[in-house]
């Protein structure tokens, strides 16, 4: 599969290569965090992309528990990815799925190891435990994609 991932927040009229990509790709990621310029910029990415290639997954990135009392059962449910989620569907449409992704150390360790969060995993007891929702976030990513857009 061909997949487009973060593009910045915006696609110039002259940048040949990107809006190339896209059209060949089979699915574009778009990151959208909970911040006004990142919702703002994610929008315009997602309306730009749009014209070009209309298999777009939003991924509601780095979620947090904003308060010491928010309890919720999924990162599905937390107020960061319910106001991205909003925006995006009453901006954009319903049609566009959005995923959470929840805040992670997981992503410096990749990074720095250069290693997947499965081979982080596989080496530490304790990383198959702190990754161990990233990494079921990650599997959702996944799925989706093989399930939707997968030829």
């Amino acid at each position: 599969m061909d997949i487009v991932f973060d593009l910045a927040g915006s696609i110039s009229k002259t940048a040949y290569s990107i809006t190339s990509a896209i059209k060949q790709s089979d699915v574009v990621l778009v990151p959208i965090y909970n911040e006004v310029k990142s919702i703002k910029a994610g929008l315009n990415t997602i309306a730009e992309v749009m014209n070009f290639n209309k298999n777009i997954i939003v991924i509601a990135t780095k979620l947090q528990k904003r308060k010491k009392t928010d309890v919720f059962k999924s990162w599905a449910t937390s107020d960061d990815f319910l106001n991205i989620q909003k925006a995006v569907h009453t901006q954009i449409g319903e049609n566009i799925p959005v995923l959470p992704l929840k805040f992670s150390a997981v992503f410096d360790a990749i990074f720095e190891q250069e290693k997947s969060i499965a081979q982080l995993m596989d080496d530490s007891g304790l990383a198959k435990y702190q990754y161990r929702e990233a990494s079921k976030q990650f599997e959702a990513i996944y799925n989706l994609i093989d399930t939707k857009y997968a030829k």
